[in-house]
């Protein structure tokens, strides 16, 4: 794994934060992050990925307004997105599609958790509704829809990964550092780590202090290479449930991560590049 600038010895030359007893909260800690990154010469790359699109609604043009400029990633759900979405997205020149599964129902029995791809039916129908998926994204959307696939509920039948590129998916995202940049010949992993949303309890925006603590443990993993160094950082919204601190919270991200000059986010065609 390549470690992306970081060398053994050079923590001695430049302190990291998270080694310091005062080594700052909040945005301030953040800050002093990238400061870190920018004295390494190492540029810390974020991308944001929105899951469950369907339909042009007031929150989703709220998601676009605080996008603005910024490359965002639409999960768009295929076998339920509607026409709205694709003339709502025209006047998005920042927003790719990506492909949230089929139509994001659950399969799985009883007491299993939620998945909609995992091995509980036969791979062969699995593959048929990806393919549909993938042919109705491109129908509405042509070449803004790439080839990648957001399971739901971030699961997928291990099954099923190796077959993804026979369909045209040429990249897939779910939650978590990556166990490897591609899981299967032809497949590229660029997933989340910083899920806005409380779902275990409120369902609202899990609070500034959590999503700056989610933010800055990915940076430091990636600085320290006990995580893949080369995997951007992912936001994850879900732009139906989000609320006015969620908002809050990344419009100031945004601004921070646009101001230092150590942090970008990066334009997801250049995430996954086409084959």
């Amino acid at each position: 794994m390549q470690n992306n600038g970081y060398t053994p010895g050079m923590i001695g030359l430049v302190t990291h934060p998270s080694t310091r007893s005062a080594a700052g909260s909040g945005w301030a800690a953040l800050e002093a992050e990238l400061d870190i990154w920018q004295a390494a010469g190492r540029t810390a790359i974020f991308w944001w990925r929105d899951d469950d699109a369907i339909a042009a609604t007031p929150a989703l043009d709220r998601l676009l307004a605080l996008a603005e400029g910024i490359p965002l990633a639409l999960a768009v759900i295929p076998g339920r997105a509607e026409p709205s979405l694709a003339e709502r997205l025209g006047r998005a020149p920042d927003a790719a599609v990506l492909q949230h599964g089929w139509r994001h129902i659950n399969h799985a029995p009883a007491g299993e958790r939620k998945s909609e791809l995992s091995a509980h039916r036969p791979q062969s129908e699995r593959l048929h509704e990806l393919r549909l998926g993938r042919e109705r994204l491109r129908s509405l959307f042509g070449a803004r829809a790439l080839g990648v696939l957001v399971p739901p509920w971030n699961r997928i039948g291990p099954d099923l990964v190796p077959r993804l590129p026979e369909i045209g998916i040429h990249g897939i995202s779910v939650a978590g550092p990556r166990q490897a940049a591609a899981p299967a010949a032809g497949l590229q992993a660029i997933n989340t780590h910083v899920d806005l949303v409380d779902w275990r309890g409120s369902r609202a925006f899990i609070g500034e202090s959590a999503a700056l603590g989610l933010v800055l443990r990915h940076l430091r993993s990636r600085f320290l290479g006990s995580v893949d160094a080369q995997e951007p950082t992912g936001i994850l919204t879900h732009h139906l449930l989000q609320d006015a601190p969620a908002e809050q919270f990344l419009r100031r991200l945004i601004a921070t991560v646009r101001q230092h000059p150590a942090a970008r986010f990066v334009p997801i065609p250049e995430l996954f590049p086409a084959p």
